[in-house]
């Protein structure tokens, strides 16, 4: 830390709570001014090639200027576009707040903070938000080796925001939530491996079975590689279907490390911070949960970054190119 900067932190130490917060506002302020849409948008042209959203063709040319945004033309198809067609900004009225709302979402905020944050409604945040998080793609790795652990965990099943529930509507808590895995839960299968690839995939309603994880993860596996899980039937079939050698931890035992190497600690703290990031969500819509699991995916991948908000922002804007260019160019880029 430089010197300069050490009486800073300890006059913010001296803040309330809530003149921290309003010191933080007032810097994440700075920071949106900081990047600009064009400069992201330039960002997003150099590090992968321009491709036409209708066509995906690279015959494309500057075909002038509309509201300030370059716009288009493809020779290919003939049709014009700009720099937010096909994108999280496509239609959006208040492209000046976007930046911004950007900040506060990569925080975490609930809608509702995001919404008074930025200065829009409740109903503006939520359409956002979704816009956003349907543009982050599920960037799974493509093979584990070495020590693989995996194990599952379960949400609540929820139709929050819809207006035909398929059961009678629950009182707030759990009430009337059957335990185990029935249909009122949905599975997540977390997987890690010890070079930390990671991975939350949500698999299906119930119970998961063998057929579930061999779908998920069945040629992510590389041979020799050696599967760390709880003593769940689902796990042991799967791993003698796929001849991988399987290390079952018996937690409920008092076990937790087997022959000093093998244990499923790392996909526990990830399901510990998993559960609670998403509590502050007050619930999801379990339509959405796979669009949340990619958020905080991203964020964890954006922990080493230098600029973490700048390549959040990148990788949105960048997400709708149909390529065989990866999230890591994007986020290397930025």
């Amino acid at each position: 830390m430089k010197a300069v900067l050490q009486p800073l932190f300890e006059a913010f130490n001296l803040l309330s709570s809530q003149e921290k917060e309003q010191f933080a506002q007032i810097v994440f302020k700075q920071m949106s001014n900081d990047i600009s849409l064009d400069a992201l948008n330039s960002d997003v042209r150099s590090a992968i090639r321009k491709l036409c959203p209708h066509c995906e063709s690279g015959s494309i040319f500057a075909n002038g200027k509309a509201k300030g945004m370059q716009r288009y033309g493809c020779k290919n198809c003939k049709k014009n576009f700009s720099d937010s067609t096909g994108t999280a900004l496509a239609s959006i009225q208040k492209k000046g707040l976007w930046i911004t709302y950007i900040l506060n979402m990569f925080e975490g905020y609930s809608l509702r903070k995001c919404a008074e944050l930025t200065g829009i409604s409740i109903q503006t945040s939520f359409d956002w938000r979704h816009k956003i998080l349907s543009r982050l793609r599920h960037e799974a790795p493509e093979k584990y080796s070495g020590i693989c652990e995996v194990d599952n965990i379960s949400f609540n099943y929820s139709e929050k925001g819809s207006r035909n529930l398929e059961r009678k509507p629950r009182k707030r808590g759990n009430h009337g939530i059957k335990q185990g895995g029935s249909n009122d839960k949905v599975a997540v299968l977390l997987s890690c491996d010890r070079s930390n690839k990671k991975d939350f995939q949500v698999i299906k309603r119930g119970r998961v079975r063998k057929a579930d994880l061999q779908r998920a993860i069945g040629t992510k596996i590389e041979k020799g590689t050696v599967l760390c899980c709880d003593s769940h039937r689902s796990f042991t079939g799967f791993a003698k279907e796929s001849k991988l050698e399987i290390k079952k931890i018996l937690v409920r035992k008092g076990q937790h490390v087997v022959d000093k190497v093998y244990h499923i600690q790392h996909v526990n703290q990830m399901a510990q911070a998993l559960r609670k990031w998403m509590d502050k969500f007050n619930g999801v819509a379990s339509k959405y949960l796979q669009n949340y699991m990619n958020w905080y995916l991203m964020i964890e991948k954006l922990k080493t970054n230098i600029a973490p908000v700048k390549a959040f922002a990148l990788a949105i804007l960048a997400a709708p190119v149909k390529s065989d260019h990866s999230l890591e160019i994007i986020l290397n880029h930025a």
